[in-house]
């Protein structure tokens, strides 16, 4: 199984100028905890709730100062579209993070995997990748 089989497509992508409250706004209206910051359609950084929190309302800075590029992690882990779903967790997990960036081949985003990704496509997968899995939702 490849990551391009149960990522989602077309993920919510803002320019790194993208304000802290305008992210905040997006990501409530559609029901998301990340996006992808892209500057010709490559991804440069993610913006994810936690980042919200600890780059900007705990150190109570205003977000409508502060811009994605600003609060943003980077470097951006991605894998390519081709990637198996078992690479694709060893990866989350080697990172310790909960979602991982799909390019395709040109560098563009073409998705993103979370962990609620995988957790939902456990049925078709190996024991082992699901081993994998609990590990890697078993991080705080």
């Amino acid at each position: 199984m490849r990551v391009s089989d149960i990522m989602t497509k077309n993920p919510v992508t803002v320019s790194p100028a993208a304000r802290a409250d305008e992210i905040a706004h997006l990501m409530r209206e559609k029901g998301i905890s990340s996006v992808i910051l892209v500057t010709n359609g490559k991804p440069v950084g993610i913006v994810t709730e936690r980042d919200l929190v600890h780059r900007v309302l705990a150190l109570d800075k205003d977000p409508k100062k502060l811009m994605a590029a600003d609060i943003c992690t980077k470097p951006v882990i991605a894998v390519s579209i081709h990637c198996p779903v078992e690479d694709a967790v060893d990866t989350m997990n080697q990172h310790k993070i909960r979602r991982i960036v799909v390019i395709d081949d040109k560098d563009h985003v073409a998705g993103i995997v979370t962990t609620d990704d995988v957790g939902y496509n456990l049925k078709s997968m190996s024991e082992e990748l699901a081993i994998k899995y609990l590990s890697l939702t078993k991080r705080k």
